[in-house]
């Protein structure tokens, strides 16, 4: 708990440093660890699709695909040329996987499918995180604000007032009663938190309607991830955060969050 308290406290101080003076000319330093942890969380992601096995040199280009797509999304971005070069990349992509489908003899259908979820799974989220660091700190805040207080009143409700498991076959650990009271609290005090600091331009209900939201898909990827661990025996993505396991075990459910987030800020 000690290792886990020093780890995650030095987290939050890098993650607030470069939130905060990441805008501007220094914008590049929250976009650019974005991307950092896009290439980590796809190294994470393709050891664990290999499941012990070793890494092949073509296992290898799901992190440089994840990173180049992570790099090139945060200095096109507010451009139009952006969704014209997500629409290239996404086809590309798939045309270059299916000629390594049937060129190389080693490279199969799981593998196939392994680099495409590599790719999507690991960096969306970050560029994610970066588009609405651009959007203003607020929004990022707001963004982790909901998350970690959907987790943590999940943990601490679900340990006390437990009775139902959620997702016995996924986390065993994890109830409906703490899921119910984490989207709950985490959803109102993240709402309150929007309202002060005028996060959003639209009332209050629908800032409240949009922190369940969120929260509730908050939970969602962590089930994901905590799913494609549990299904290759894994504790943890990696060891690179003590008493935290790896990146994508400490950003797996604000991930997904993040995605819905910048997509209703682009649509809406």
């Amino acid at each position: 708990m000690r290792q886990r308290i020093i780890t995650g406290t030095l987290i939050a101080l890098v993650l607030a440093t470069l939130i905060y003076f990441g805008e501007g000319k220094l914008e590049f330093l929250f976009s650019g660890f974005c991307v950092i942890l896009s290439g980590l969380a796809a190294y994470e992601f393709t050891k664990m699709s290999r499941k012990n096995k070793t890494i092949r040199w073509f296992d290898y280009l799901a992190v440089l695909f994840s990173v180049g797509f992570s790099t090139l999304s945060v200095i096109f971005f507010n451009r139009l040329i952006y969704y014209i070069f997500v629409f290239i990349f996404i086809i590309g992509l798939l045309l270059f996987y299916a000629i390594m489908f049937v060129t190389i003899k080693e490279f199969d259908r799981s593998d196939f499918g392994n680099q495409l979820l590599t790719i999507f799974y690991t960096s969306l989220g970050f560029i994610a995180f970066a588009y609405l660091r651009i959007k203003g700190i607020e929004v990022i805040v707001y963004l982790f604000a909901v998350s970690m207080l959907t987790d943590v009143f999940a943990y601490f409700i679900g340990i006390k007032f437990g009775k139902h498991r959620l997702a016995v076959h996924i986390s065993p650990k994890k109830s409906i009663e703490g899921a119910v009271a984490g989207l709950i609290i985490g959803a109102v005090l993240a709402t309150v938190f929007a309202y002060f600091f005028n996060v959003f331009d639209f009332n209050n209900f629908l800032v409240l309607l949009l922190s369940m939201v969120l929260s509730a898909i908050s939970q969602i990827g962590d089930l994901i991830a905590s799913k494609f661990k549990r299904e290759v025996g894994i504790k943890d993505y990696s060891n690179l955060l003590p008493g935290h396991g790896g990146i994508l075990d400490r950003f797996d459910s604000s991930m997904f969050a993040a995605i819905f987030l910048m997509l209703a800020i682009i649509i809406f």
